[in-house]
């Protein structure tokens, strides 16, 4: 792994931490070890309630909710109360994937929708990345910042998952 990159802040730790907004978390592991992450992070978003959704090969897509749900959720002030009630919850749309090079692998875990399940998302990412500092596996990369400021060519960029045809 590239010597300049640091492991990477928490949710809490960053400027977006502090808002409820669509966010991006990009770390850089070993090549051998980054689809397990990522599969890690689909696990852990699915004890949250979250569901696959269509996807191309190599990118795992994770819903919860729905915009009726949301919509009426987020209308009424419910979202407070109601953030786990499945297929009613409050809509979220996450995609995962690892883009491997030679020397590493730059996990992203990018919201889509789902600003008030920010929270959420980001402690089931922030657990998958202290597991695997636990296990003595190097963890790097610039951390958490909004999706929209994710590199144009990333798939976790809402304009480039938009025009992959990814949900949202």
């Amino acid at each position: 792994m590239t010597a300049a990159l640091r492991t990477p802040p928490r949710w809490g730790e960053t400027l977006v931490g502090s808002h409820k907004i669509r966010a991006a978390c990009r770390f850089v592991i070993a090549p051998e070890v980054a689809a397990q992450a990522v599969a890690d992070v689909s696990d852990a978003l699915r004890a949250e309630g979250f569901d696959p959704a269509e996807a191309p090969e190599g990118v795992v897509v994770l819903r919860r909710g729905n915009l009726i749900g949301d919509t009426i959720l987020n209308g009424t002030g419910l979202t407070l109360i109601t953030k786990r009630l499945g297929p009613l919850s409050v809509k979220a749309i996450v995609v995962i994937h690892a883009a491997p090079s030679a020397q590493d692998a730059e996990v992203t875990v990018s919201m889509l929708a789902g600003n008030e399940l920010a929270p959420v998302i980001a402690e089931a990412v922030d657990a998958v990345i202290d597991r695997l500092l636990a296990r003595g596996i190097p963890v790097a990369g610039p951390g958490w910042t909004r999706s929209v400021d994710l590199p144009r060519e990333n798939i976790g960029h809402p304009r480039t998952a938009r025009e992959h045809g990814l949900p949202r």
